[in-house]
């Protein structure tokens, strides 16, 4: 079952352009969004939540195929935290619940209170007097109270020092084993989808390249490395975004056992990480 379901979304908007964009994110998982800067993540996640109109296709979300006409509905069941803020600047966390507690149907003041002590949120400073990072934990605090089942996460830890990234990992975690939520968790920290993500999706220029369960991905896909003399038509067939030097090439591969196969010890085969993934996939849609 799926928390969103994308099929054929265009969207042109100057020279960028999302062309006839699926995409299924499964219900009751964590999954990542990755992609370089300006690759499409948050222009997908603006048509998700209707903060931008798509020129044709459609989105269904928990359900529902129309955002504007159930969008009270659905902000009620959608938790966000985005890089950046919108609160009002001169309210504190406290006077901040008086109006969030009549915009949510199930708001819970005990657990918005109890997630401002664990992340140490002054309750009476002002908005705007609170760090970068300690506005990233109070949008958490609000999106983790009032009950929702799907939480859209747009690059919340690019501002949190390294610390707090990992509680707030551990929250998530948390989340996903006491409760019925869906998590989409649009980052370029890769490390922290590493650690927690179900499920990957990596899209580039409007375009989705991947998605995939994590382990899948990390099972199916390795790094190669080997002399140059071995190179030729054949085996740069089994190669993705392979880069050589005097010292020899790098690459990706999902046939890494027909290498060792062929060639022993010559071809060292490696782990890779996730980023590592992404330059691979860049270099090979590239042609490189």
């Amino acid at each position: 079952m799926n928390a969103i379901e994308i099929n054929g979304l265009y969207k042109q908007n100057g020279p960028f352009k999302m062309e006839d964009l699926n995409l299924n994110i499964s219900k009751g998982y964590i999954t990542g969004l990755i992609g370089e800067n300006g690759a499409g993540k948050s222009t997908l996640i603006y048509h998700m939540i209707g903060l931008m109109k798509a020129d044709r296709g459609g989105i269904e979300i928990l359900g529902s195929e129309d955002m504007e006409k159930d969008r009270s509905e659905l902000l009620n069941r959608i938790g966000m935290v985005f890089a950046e803020d919108n609160f009002p600047k001169h309210m504190s966390p406290v006077g901040l619940e008086k109006l969030l507690s009549v915009y949510y149907d199930r708001w819970d003041s005990d657990i918005y209170h109890n997630y401002l002590e664990r992340f140490k949120i002054h309750k009476n400073t002002k908005i705007r007097r609170l760090s970068t990072g300690e506005k990233v934990k109070l949008s958490l605090a609000v999106a983790l109270s009032h009950h929702a089942e799907l939480l859209i996460l747009d690059e919340p830890t690019s501002s949190l020092d390294p610390t707090f990234r990992i509680e707030f990992l551990d929250v998530l975690q948390e989340l996903m084993i006491d409760e019925e939520i869906t998590i989409l968790f649009s980052t370029h920290i890769t490390s922290d989808l590493e650690r927690i993500a179900d499920y990957i999706v990596m899209i580039d220029d409007g375009e989705i390249l991947f998605n995939m369960e994590k382990e899948a991905l990390l099972d199916t896909y390795k790094k190669v490395k080997g002399p140059n003399d071995i190179l030729d038509d054949e085996i740069n067939e089994l190669l993705m975004g392979r880069q050589t030097s005097s010292l020899g090439f790098e690459a990706m591969s999902n046939s890494p056992e027909t290498l060792t196969e062929l060639f022993g010890s010559k071809v060292i085969v490696e782990k890779l990480t996730v980023d590592e993934m992404m330059y691979f996939i860049k270099n090979n849609k590239r042609g490189v």
